[in-house]
């Protein structure tokens, strides 16, 4: 939930509590007499004539008071200067009761009698019968231009023909190299071989190469070694870890949900997580990825495979899971909403209005929330087509029918499966039951049992009247009972744990009761259990999508069709038809997601090669990667972009195709750091190098920075897959995975919750999700040096990291240790340095160790491993560590 949601949520619920403590008696009239009506009001027979008795003269006519002409049905919707008049089934934030209620209206003159307030109260919970808002739709007529460049194909353009061909690796550099030559510039100079291979390390996997793959790289000098490189890089497992969270970014992927301050865990949203990092090592073509996740379900025919088939295919159960990116939203997670008075408008469409707005920015780089209220201001998008939209996902997500997101899944069976398990299951159960009633039956004999032997210890005299009083019925005790029962009924007749351990002491009852118990178990494990899947799938019966007057579901107008933007000149219209009434799904995300995924659709192919190019130099060709509008930045290289978009397309939509394109031009392979006349020259054209005169020096993002200190550190657990690590919040306010969960596994699989994030990766900017991110921000803020310095998981590391270079090179442990983090040797002047610091540090705490009773060889092994961590601690915290190049 945004903060702005947050924030209109309090405050409604203030007015509300203040308001129903102000006017509680005059609210009790207004009930009593509107609850007399049986019968139906309409805005004609029963408002219309209050109106015209105690608000015509201001609130009529041509030019009506405030803009708001009350003797039109039509006109409360579409209201006055002040918005809508009445908000439908919601009489408390309505303007119209709202006025009337309080007495500010009218300002003159009779006010309205506790009836008749009670009469338009009752009308507009109702449903305001009688209302027409066809006239209140924004249908602007300034969208419907389509000469954005953006909502154009795009055209492949010729490569350019430029002077330098001594530097063109491939057409990007040709396009590159086109602007730099207008203004007499050039590319820098290619950065040298151990730059690039720490630079493409982390672009692609999100790890620094170790010292092996180090000198493997160096020591292949034939031909063909760099690319050989991006190959293995490419090929390597850790390639989709580290893409997939670029993508989960931009799905909005947290693994919590609820509102305010609920921060309730989704123990099965990992598997929508694992379905993209293995889209991305396989290298599954984006047109197929963006179906599979918007109509999986639909698109491999889920509900004909679930019927008919003995077991769900692979790729179905792909779709399914793929179906989670439409999951991502917040979504509250109560399991009843019918004690909730207009839920849909507080609960329902706020997580619609973000699923679109996420599928919106992350596959077309559209900022669609505007025309949720009203025409977009700057892009061609009408309201009417943004509920067209919306209708697209109504027959999943039913704002009148809503399914409690906990329920809201499917399970890895199909209905044979299902079937043959509740026969399975039905005879288990039925086996355990007969277990338990033979164990109760154990248990009531040996009770007795023990109430016997219990009552044999008593003195002979008062055994009867004990057994007399314990069996007659409470209320028909007498004094001596009550007396006999409360000083003896404890020990005969115990309960619960007392019971238990009374009966432990019959070695019998223990042996048979463990026998059953065991057969109880034994039944249990025969039970079928599916694993479920976190989807989204059509609900059954009619789904209807009106237009949100002003985006508030309580002034819904007219129903719209399912569609796209028709600003959008997309070759291949977007095609639907409504299935029969048998139907399981409606197919209405299927015809999105093919009206989206076609060749030349405009906008596709341009926002996702935009976004791969913004991961590799740090800023996209469009600088603003979720608005690709009016209002976005203009592209820097638009043929670049355009002819990038087209061979993405050509290639059949593959991602890796275009990692190696990118990765092999000399435009990715410049040095960032140039000679002051070089960047004189370059920074008269402007200094954000948005011509591209050099490579940009990059920060790393929080995942790959604490995955590198973990990697440098010989503690990288590397497990791929499944459930993520719990995080918790420390009683000092550090929020860490804690001890006795595997602490050392890549970020991603850290769990992501939106109100308790894990620190480390807070500090460095991992961004804290709303509705999605479409561009991190890198801060650099106090706490990010402070956490590297003093934090406790830094400190573990340093240990660890100088245990393993101690193991891995004893003689020059300085020297393994800045190739084991920077990636290259040491230059002679550095060597120095550093192990003057180390020996001084070694000296140190031999001397705070003076007196200890140790052994020497001891003593001087500890402070050595003490001095390294120190040394260790220092180079992960460096900038060459926390930064590319």
């Amino acid at each position: 939930m945004s903060a702005f949601r947050l924030v209109a949520f309090a405050l409604v619920a203030f007015a509300v509590v203040a308001c129903t403590l102000v006017v509680a008696p005059q609210l009790v009239r207004e009930l009593r007499a509107a609850d007399t009506l049986a019968t139906e009001l309409t805005f004609e027979k029963d408002i219309l004539p209050i109106i015209k008795a105690k608000c015509i003269r201001c609130h009529a006519g041509v030019e009506p008071k405030a803009g708001l002409n009350l003797t039109s049905p039509t006109s409360l919707l579409t209201g006055g200067k002040s918005g809508a008049a009445l908000r439908i089934r919601a009489a408390e934030f309505s303007l119209l009761y709202e006025m009337v209620s309080s007495e500010k209206m009218p300002p003159v003159g009779q006010k309205l009698t506790a009836e008749e307030k009670g009469l338009i109260r009752k009308w507009i919970n109702d449903g305001a019968s009688g209302v027409s808002n066809a006239a209140a739709v924004d249908r602007s007529e300034d969208v419907t231009d389509t000469d954005l460049w953006s909502f154009r194909p795009p055209v492949r353009p010729a490569v350019p023909d430029v002077r330098q061909h001594d530097r063109v690796r491939n057409s990007i550099d040709a396009f590159v190299l086109q602007q730099l030559e207008e203004h007499d510039l050039t590319l820098a100079m290619q950065a040298d071989r151990l730059t690039l291979l720490r630079r493409a390390s982390f672009d692609l996997i999100g790890l620094p190469p170790t010292p092996e793959e180090v000198e493997r790289f160096l020591a292949d000098v034939t031909p063909g070694s760099y690319e050989r490189m991006i190959d293995r890089l490419l090929a390597s497992p850790q390639y989709g870890e580290r893409w997939a969270r670029h993508w989960l970014d931009v799905a909005g992927f947290t693994e919590s949900a609820g509102i305010l301050n609920e921060d309730r865990v989704l123990p099965l949203a990992w598997r929508y997580r694992d379905y993209v990092i293995r889209a991305f090592n396989s290298d599954k073509p984006y047109d197929r990825f963006l179906q599979e996740q918007i109509a999986g379900d639909e698109l491999t025919d889920y509900w004909t495979a679930f019927e008919n088939e003995e077991r769900l295919p692979d790729d179905v159960i792909e779709g399914i899971v793929a179906t989670g990116f439409l999951r991502t939203a917040a979504d509250p997670s109560r399991p009843d909403f019918s004690s909730i008075k207009n839920a849909a408008s507080q609960y329902f469409y706020p997580t619609i209005f973000d699923t679109l707005q996420i599928v919106c920015s992350s596959t077309m780089g559209l900022t669609v929330q505007c025309a949720r209220c009203h025409s977009h201001k700057f892009d061609p998008i009408p309201q009417v087509d943004y509920y067209s939209m919306q209708a697209v996902l109504a027959t999943a997500y039913r704002p009148g029918n809503w399914i409690p997101q906990m329920n809201r899944r499917l399970p890895i069976a199909s209905k044979r499966e299902k079937d043959a398990a509740a026969k399975k299951n039905a005879e288990v159960d039925a086996a355990i039951k007969a277990l338990q009633t033979e164990l109760a039956t154990l248990k009531t004999t040996f009770t007795s049992r023990y109430f016997d032997d219990q009552l044999a210890k008593l003195p002979e005299e008062l055994r009867e009247d004990v057994r007399s009083a314990l069996n007659a019925k409470p209320e028909s005790r007498t004094e001596i009972h009550k007396y006999l029962v409360g000083k003896f009924e404890k020990k005969l007749r115990p309960q619960g744990k007392e019971l238990d351990t009374a009966l432990a002491t019959y070695a019998d009852f223990t042996q048979a009761a463990k026998g059953l118990n065991a057969k109880v178990a034994a039944e249990e494990s025969r039970r079928w259990v599916f694993d479920e899947v976190r989807a989204l799938y059509d609900q059954p019966g009619e789904a209807t999508t009106p237009v949100l007057l002003r985006g508030d579901a309580l002034t819904p107008g007219p129903l719209v069709e399912p569609g796209v933007f028709s600003a959008i000149a997309a070759p291949q219209a977007f095609e639907w038809s409504a299935p029969s009434s048998e139907a399981k799904t409606s197919g209405r995300r299927l015809a999105f997601a093919r009206w989206l995924t076609q060749p030349d659709h405009p906008l596709t192919a341009r926002v996702m090669i935009n976004r791969i190019w913004m991961h590799h130099f740090g800023t996209g060709i469009v600088s603003t990667p979720d608005d690709f509008g009016v209002s976005g930045a203009a592209p820097s290289h638009p043929e670049l972009l355009d002819w990038l978009a087209t061979e993405f397309v050509r290639s059949g939509w593959s991602i890796k195709h275009m990692h190696r394109l990118i990765l092999n031009s000399s435009t990715w392979m410049q040095n960032s750091r140039i000679s002051a006349e070089h960047r004189a020259d370059c920074e008269k054209v402007g200094p954000d190098n948005r011509l591209l005169w050099r490579q940009t020096m990059r920060r790393l993002e929080a995942e790959p920075l604490r995955d590198s200190v973990l990697a440098v550190s010989r503690t990288l657990s590397r497990p791929m897959f499944g459930a993520a690590q719990a995080v918790a919040r420390q009683k000092d306010g550090e929020v860490i995975v804690p001890a006795g969960q595997d602490q050392n596994r890549r970020s991603i699989y850290v769990k992501i919750l939106r109100l308790n994030p894990e620190t480390m990766l807070e500090v460095f900017d991992q961004p804290t999700i709303s509705v999605n991110c479409t561009q991190r921000s890198t801060s650099t803020v106090s706490t990010q040096a402070l956490t590297l310095l003093n934090s406790d998981a830094m400190t573990r590391a340093a240990s660890a990291f100088a245990t393993a270079v101690l193991a891995e090179q004893p003689d020059d442990p300085v020297g393994r240790a800045v190739l084991i983090a920077f990636s290259r040797d040491t230059a002679p002047v550095e060597h120095a340095v550093l192990l003057n610091f180390f020996e001084a540090q070694q000296s140190r705490y031999l001397d705070q160790h003076a007196e200890d009773v140790r052994g020497k060889a001891e003593v001087i092994a500890e402070a050595r491993h003490k001095a390294l961590a120190d040394l260790c601690h220092m180079l992960m915290s460096a900038n060459e560590f926390v930064y590319v190049d």
